[in-house]
């Protein structure tokens, strides 16, 4: 019988994604949070419209100092490997 080794890892960095929103009114807080949530932020340029608002994913600039977490029983390295 073969044991499992689980670890649970959760990596965090500075993202930065950028939208740009377009409205024929002026919006709340709330309304521009669900304004962002409206393109596939897996495809730059993508927009959708709701309710008279536009949302267009821009970009993200990924952050090069991320920090990882992990939670197990990890093997330690010897000499030669």
């Amino acid at each position: 019988m073969s044991k499992e080794y689980i670890y649970e890892v959760a990596e965090q960095s500075v993202d930065i994604r950028k939208f740009e929103i377009v409205s024929n009114r002026k919006l709340t807080y709330e309304e521009v949070q669900d304004a962002i949530c409206l393109p596939d932020i897996r495809t730059e340029g993508h927009a959708e419209t709701d309710d008279g608002i536009t949302a267009t994913y821009l970009c993200t600039y990924y952050g090069d100092d991320a920090e990882i977490d992990i939670e197990g029983n990890l093997k330690e390295i010897e000499d030669g490997e």
